[in-house]
């Protein structure tokens, strides 16, 4: 079984270790408490007290809720920008922890390499110096999306290989 706080720990240290100022913008707005009730799953405590942090689906206290779909969660990671209707509660903390994470820099690029080898997160920073380069009308960004779509396939096949090397 997998533990839980031991992964978010990780990946919270991994975040921070990517990040020039996120650990130190984390402690200043810690203990934090919060709770993400995302539609078709179950509710997911959080808590991130300095730079550690829990995870647990068990009714806990929270500062905060966020109440969304999976496709609000998504626009929330790609605009970068919360929107104040899928919180309750101190919605003032949310937004604040939200700014803290969204402009702290992370390396994508960095935890990319770490959790899914160094081809993914080579692919991923020429697809994304390649998009951001060119303006893209919509016949080629079809074509564009499809390649993506192709090239995510075959990283992913590369990956598989590669841990069916290791067995």
């Amino acid at each position: 079984m997998i533990n839980l706080d031991q992964a978010f720990n990780k990946l919270l240290k991994d975040a921070i270790e990517a990040s020039p100022d996120l650990g130190e913008r984390l402690n200043e707005i810690s203990p934090l408490s919060f709770l993400i009730d995302i539609k078709g799953f179950k509710k997911a405590f959080i808590r991130i007290d300095q730079n550690t942090g829990s995870i647990s689906f068990q009714e806990s206290e929270y500062q905060f809720l966020i109440e969304a779909s999976l496709l609000d969660i998504a626009t929330v990671l790609v605009s970068k920008k919360i929107d104040k209707s899928l919180i309750s509660k101190n919605s003032e903390l949310a937004i604040v922890f939200f700014n803290v994470v969204f402009k702290s820099n992370i390396d994508l690029i960095y935890l990319i390499d770490k959790y899914f080898g160094s081809y993914a997160a080579f692919v991923g920073q020429v697809l994304n110096q390649t998009h951001k380069n060119k303006v893209i009308e919509s016949e080629s960004n079809i074509k564009y999306k499809l390649f993506r779509k192709r090239v995510r396939s075959l990283s992913i096949r590369i990956d598989r290989l590669e841990a069916f090397e290791k067995l």
